[in-house]
């Protein structure tokens, strides 16, 4: 990770846990998570909106503008309004998805709710996946929210990240083991 990436990474994740905490406070960390989630789904609706967010030379004025239009509509709290606001205020809006994430990743951690990454070769049917999530509710002893990636360079099998753990199954990782081991050998 870059400096410049690392820099990114803790001003997300201190904004996401001061929105957290100060709805913790306040009681209203469900509210608040309902109106990230309705932002979320506004903000990825629509590829324009996320560019108007993510240019730094349209002026803060107009953002403000357009966050104010999008809070009355979506009926979000004061303290999203003003958790918007500051966060335009202080340049830091185009990172607003990856906040979003970080204060989810939060509200999960107070849930007991633990998140697990599963790359696979092909898309898993729900049975599949319900499967894997007992499987992992076994070994971790909590409950799972499950992000479902595809890549075809696995070849089969699964790739399951859970924080810094990653099993490695794939056909892809075998590949690579028993090459490294082959070259050992001559």
């Amino acid at each position: 990770m870059t400096n410049a990436q690392n820099r990114q990474s803790v001003s997300v994740s201190r904004y996401a846990n001061a929105l957290f905490q100060l709805a913790k406070e306040a009681k209203v960390i469900d509210t608040v998570s309902n109106d990230l989630t309705s932002l979320e789904v506004s903000i990825n609706s629509d590829v324009e909106i996320l560019k108007f967010i993510q240019n730094p030379s349209i002026k803060k004025s107009l953002k403000v503008q357009f966050f104010n239009t999008v809070s009355q509509k979506l009926e979000l709290s004061k303290l999203t309004e003003n958790f918007i606001g500051l966060i335009i205020t202080k340049n830091r809006v185009h990172y607003i998805l990856e906040m979003i994430r970080a204060f989810n990743d939060l509200l999960s951690e107070l849930k007991g709710i633990k998140s697990a990454n599963i790359t696979s070769a092909y898309k898993l049917s729900n049975e599949e996946v319900s499967k894997i999530k007992m499987k992992l509710k076994d070994k971790f002893n909590s409950d799972f929210k499950i992000n479902l990636l595809t890549d075809s360079s696995l070849i089969g099998g699964l790739k399951i990240q859970v924080g810094s753990q990653m099993i490695d199954s794939s056909i892809k990782n075998q590949l690579n083991l028993l090459k490294a081991k082959m070259k050992e050998v001559a």
